[in-house]
């Protein structure tokens, strides 16, 4: 399968095609299936979920190691792209000179021709001495037809340690002219080369060159045995930056891999399971290899490392007593060096696996104060739908929080609109001046809501009572658009949401129906008992829906709590149903939990 890449990711390379220059090793791309996806900003498990990488000053080029951090979420290059044309130079507006092999009628004398093309060391240390992205670029023109394998890898190397921030479109450029010549050195690249060269085209990002991807993988396949501890991490860390997805190239990593984690360091443990988490790769026993090297080095972890690895271990699903409480004390010690990021991913992390510890609770929460005002959009609302699900409540976080979240409602997106709001009902922070800001944001943007979105923060509104005519009108327009994508519980929670506003629209109510009746074998006790008292709340009689209501309930009436007891039996009352079989297993039940009832409940009944 090939690999396919945007056509806004395709750029035209400065060099002349490869018929011009030195022959092409040939590779198979038969064993090769990748796909290049573009990464997303978000990864919505709960709230949010992603990868960034940080930049890692440390790392070397050439055959040195690459020691790259992680982030979750990688950070998209800021400036204005400037666009250049064949044959141009990024430097200057000079035209850049022609990378042509010399033709065969060339009369330069040999001496001539020695002195064109320097010694590979003489080449190597030129190319080692650039200070600047245009030094090295002079360099590639006069000489990229001449590299080798170890010149392509360090070339690369150099573009992405010394580009910056404003020389985007000139780094982008480059890599293109040097993939031309790895492409060509490819079969000569040992391990160390094919490593550094992907973590290249990774951190300096931009357009990618298919085949080269390709064959790189195709050559790192083959050669994975000779990649170090570091190698191997740093190229599939590089990989999940770029977004690339080969099942061959990861089954054979993960192979490789399980025999050689214990020599990982911190960072190569910590780059490794982001890795898998951001691709997706779930192998039970690289995960327990990985979890025994882990709990060994975690005291070793520094702070990004400790974030990474535990919102991979919650993106994976893996739960592990004996590393979360190694984790937690290593955590603990350095959470004061943690940044905004780090902060919020640990947090969300721990709410996703459930992890409660009032100590570390405590220690995260004099921290996060601190930095709540470097928070971005996504990392306050996931911050606080962590401490939602955590249930964790601290009134001088909240008003923090709530101060930061008002000066960046407009950055945020659907998903953090909604997760923000059901957050703050679920605290039961009231703040009308929030209200107003995130109403504003939310009518704006409700189209993009998804189903979850749109019960969540219908769900919200009406435990904060807030009522807004004008939002309400659109909410309905987009959810009655994506009612059948409602789970069961955003069914339930839609309807009584509905209901507590007392939102009389039959178009949507009838539409709510229909979805309903086919998912109400899914519905747990609570939102049986929440669905059929919205609807007798709301009036709708339907008798088909009360008959598979009635089937429902009853297999599950032993399940109900006192209030779900209650508010079922008053709102069959009000709908005037009845069945005898639910009558009587409802009565068998009510029995056992009568104790629990409170005043209403008993009224009720």
């Amino acid at each position: 399968m090939q690999l396919t890449l945007k056509a806004s990711h395709m750029m035209q390379s400065r060099i002349p095609p490869l018929s011009l220059c030195q022959p092409r090793p040939q590779w198979s791309t038969a064993a090769a299936s990748h796909v290049i996806r573009a990464t997303p900003n978000e990864r919505p498990i709960g709230p949010g979920r992603g990868g960034n990488a940080k930049k890692d000053k440390r790392g070397a080029d050439d055959d040195a190691t690459l020691g790259w951090k992680t982030r979750q979420q990688a950070s998209p290059v800021e400036g204005p792209a400037r666009r250049f044309q064949p044959g141009r130079g990024a430097s200057s507006g000079r035209s850049r000179p022609q990378l042509q092999s010399h033709p065969q009628g060339d009369k330069r004398d040999d001496k001539t021709a020695i002195l064109a093309t320097p010694h590979p060391a003489q080449l190597m240390g030129r190319i080692m001495a650039c200070t600047d992205l245009s030094s090295l670029d002079q360099a590639i023109t006069e000489h990229g037809r001449s590299f080798n394998d170890r010149h392509v890898s360090s070339a690369m190397s150099r573009v992405g340690k010394l580009f910056r921030r404003h020389q985007v479109a000139m780094a982008h450029q480059m890599m293109q002219d040097l993939s031309v010549f790895a492409l060509r050195e490819l079969n000569n690249m040992n391990a160390q080369s094919l490593s550094n060269v992907l973590v290249a085209l990774s951190k300096v990002g931009g357009p990618v060159n298919p085949a080269l991807v390709q064959g790189i993988l195709s050559e790192a396949k083959l050669k994975l045995p000779d990649f170090n501890a570091q190698g191997l991490s740093n190229t599939l860390w590089a990989a999940a930056k770029l977004g690339i997805e080969d099942k061959a190239f990861t089954a054979a990593w993960v192979c490789e891999a399980k025999l050689r984690l214990p020599d990982f360091n911190a960072q190569n443990l910590s780059n490794s399971l982001w890795a898998a988490a951001t691709l997706g790769i779930e192998d039970k026993a690289f995960t327990a290899t990985w979890l025994r090297a882990a709990k060994l080095k975690l005291h070793d972890f520094n702070a990004q490392n400790l974030s990474n690895s535990l919102w991979a271990a919650a993106t994976l699903g893996i739960e592990d007593e004996a590393f979360t409480a190694t984790w937690l004390r290593a955590a603990k010690l350095k959470l004061h060096d943690f940044n905004a990021q780090e902060l919020s991913n640990s947090l969300w992390a721990a709410a996703t696996l459930g992890i409660e510890d009032k100590a570390f609770t405590a220690t995260w929460l004099r921290a996060a104060k601190l930095k709540l005002h470097d928070f971005n959009a996504q990392e306050l609302s996931n911050s606080l739908w962590a401490a939602a699900t955590l249930g964790i409540e601290d009134k001088a976080f909240n008003a923090t929080w709530l101060r930061a979240a008002k000066l960046k409602l407009p950055d945020y997106n659907a998903q953090g609109l909604s997760n923000s709001l059901w957050a703050a009902a679920s605290l039961g922070i009231v703040d009308e001046a929030f209200n107003a800001a995130w109403l504003r944001e939310a009518k704006l943007k409700l189209p993009d809501f998804n189903a979850q979105n749109l019960s969540n923060s219908l769900w919200a509104a009406a435990t904060l009572g807030i009522e807004d005519k004008a939002f309400t009108a659109a909410w309905l327009r987009a959810a009655k658009l994506k009612l059948p994508d409602f789970n069961a519980q955003g069914l339930s929670n839609s309807l009584w949401a509905v209901a507590t506003l007392v939102i009389e629209d039959e178009a949507f109510n009838a539409a709510w129906v229909r979805a309903a009746k086919r998912k109400l074998t899914d519905f747990n006790a609570q939102n049986l008992s929440n669905t059929l008292w919205a609807a007798a709340t709301l009036g709708i009689e339907d008798n088909a829906f009360n008959a598979t209501w009635l089937h429902a309930a009853t297999l599950k009436l032993p399940d109900f709590n006192a209030q779900d007891l209650s508010n079922s039996l008053w709102a069959a009352a009000n709908l005037g149903i009845e069945d005898k079989a639910f009558f009587a297993t409802w009565l068998r039940a009510a029995k056992l939990k009568l104790p629990e009832f409170n005043a209403q409940a008993l009224f009720n009944t």
